[in-house]
C-alpha cells in the first residue's frame, strides 16, 4: 500500500472534521453530494483495522452513527443525538480499501429523524445501519 492510496478520491472533497471522537479515528474523511444526498468516504488505514487486517467493527459503527447524525442535522448551528442505532456486519473492508457511507433520512418529525444507510467497499455492502436521531436546537 502506498501513500497514494490515501489521496482524496475523485469526485470528493475533504470534510473539515470538527468532532473529536471522529478525528481520533483517523484523518482523511471526504464528502460529495449525490442527487441531494451527502455521501462520505474514508480510506481504511492500518490504525482503523483489527488483528485480521480489516476495519474494526466498532470504528465502522462510530462512523455510521456520525454520518446518520450529520445527515439528520438541519444546520451546523444545531445538534443531533442518537436515540437508537442498529447495525449488521455483512462483509469485511480491508485495510487500504476506500469505503463510502450512503445515508438516507426516511422520515422526519419536528424533533426526530429516522434514517438508514450502508457502508460499501467498491460495489460490496460491508455494513448496514439504521437509527433514530433527536434533533436538538442550540
Amino acid at each position: 500500500m502506498t501513500s497514494q492510496n490515501f489521496l482524496c478520491p475523485q469526485g470528493y472533497e475533504p470534510l473539515n472534521q470538527t468532532e473529536n471522537h471522529i478525528a481520533h479515528i483517523g484523518q482523511g474523511f471526504y464528502k460529495r453530494n449525490e442527487e441531494g444526498n451527502l455521501v462520505m468516504a474514508f480510506w481504511v488505514r492500518p490504525e482503523n483495522g483489527n488483528s485480521g487486517g480489516v476495519a474494526h467493527g466498532g470504528m465502522l459503527m462510530s462512523i455510521a452513527d456520525y454520518c446518520l447524525c450529520s445527515v439528520a442535522m438541519e444546520s451546523k448551528e444545531n445538534y443531533a443525538a442518537t436515540i437508537s442505532f442498529r447495525s449488521e456486519f455483512i462483509a469485511p473492508a480491508k485495510v487500504g480499501d476506500l469505503v463510502e457511507i450512503f445515508t438516507t433520512i426516511t422520515k422526519e418529525t419536528r424533533s426526530l429523524a429516522f434514517g438508514q444507510g450502508q457502508i460499501k467497499s467498491g460495489n460490496e455492502v460491508v455494513f448496514s445501519f439504521s437509527g433514530t436521531i433527536k434533533k436538538i436546537k442550540k
